[in-house]
């Protein structure tokens, strides 16, 4: 029945469903296909990030079992040391729903604890060892901040751990700050809004910056490999059929749950004697539902 459900969804959906015409950086598959060409373009972006020059010394293997990574919808996983003693997280979200974020956080504190446990005992922890979590975020509003940072502290805003934090990166506030400000030849964000620009959008920026420019001929030489988009069409399938179970499931939920306090309800009312145009009134049941109840 929910299956039933979902393919009917996916029929009548004409948004986010719709066949994608062009493949651009938000898509995990394209961001990490144009990171492992040339990594100095998530250098870019992390030094925009942190407000600091960040030098990539290597990628780091997640370690984690692969449920885990893979049971994460619309997130990339990129995992960086950098020359600074610094263990960099990396992920694309184009959901930031309240699932996700805790989906997020049991994935970064289990890499966290993998990452700082280096042994057995206590006394083999890494403390120089830095571990940052970085959510760049696609839909959330202009109107929030740009960036946030969180930390594990009290009431008092004293921190647990210096060591680990989580920062959230809002690419609709840099877009709208970009345009907004509209100076010419003023590159500050240039790369953060580059990782939601789409075909004209990406072109545009090309010309005004050299990264750019080998970013949107790399995402232009992907969109035309044939095997490539088969393979990520497959995946934004896949996604958008876990997004849409979950959807139904949640819905099912709260109409079977509102069904249930209306029974529950109407069985009170009719003991105490209640008119049944008065029960139908108030609990929105049919005739039908009522009779069965009785």
């Amino acid at each position: 029945m929910l299956a039933e459900k979902i393919e009917n969804e996916l029929v009548e959906q004409n948004g986010e469903n719709k066949k994608v015409d062009f493949y651009h950086l938000k898509y995990d598959r394209v961001f990490k296909k144009v990171v492992d060409v040339n990594p100095e373009v998530l250098e870019k972006v992390l030094t925009d990030i942190l407000e600091e020059e960040v030098k990539i010394i290597s990628f780091v293997p997640t370690e984690l079992p692969i449920k885990n990574v893979k049971s994460k919808v619309n997130t990339l996983d990129i995992l960086v040391k950098t020359k600074d003693n610094q263990i960099l997280n990396i992920e694309l979200n184009t959901n930031f729903d309240k699932v996700t974020k805790e989906r997020n956080l049991v994935y970064y504190t289990t890499l966290y604890s993998q990452k700082k446990l280096r042994g057995e005992y206590i006394e083999d922890i890494d403390e120089k060892l830095e571990v940052l979590h970085i959510d760049i975020n696609f839909n959330e509003s202009k109107k929030e901040e740009e960036k946030k940072v969180f930390y594990v502290q009290n009431e008092k805003g004293i921190k647990y751990s210096e060591s680990f934090k989580i920062i959230t990166v809002n690419i609709a506030k840099y877009k709208h700050m970009w345009y907004d400000k509209n100076i010419k030849g003023d590159k500050t964000h240039i790369y953060l809004v580059m990782l939601d620009a789409n075909k004209e959008e990406l072109r545009k920026l090309a010309k005004v910056d050299k990264l750019v420019k080998g970013v949107d001929e790399e995402v232009e030489k992907l969109n035309s490999d044939e095997v490539f988009i088969k393979e990520i069409s497959r995946e934004e399938e896949m996604k958008i059929r876990e997004q849409m179970r979950v959807k139904m499931a949640k819905k099912e939920g709260i109409e079977e749950g509102k069904t249930n306090k209306a029974n529950a309800i109407a069985k009170n009312m009719l003991e105490s004697g209640e008119r049944e145009e008065k029960i139908l009134k108030y609990t929105g049941l049919s005739k039908e539902e009522l009779e069965k109840l009785k």
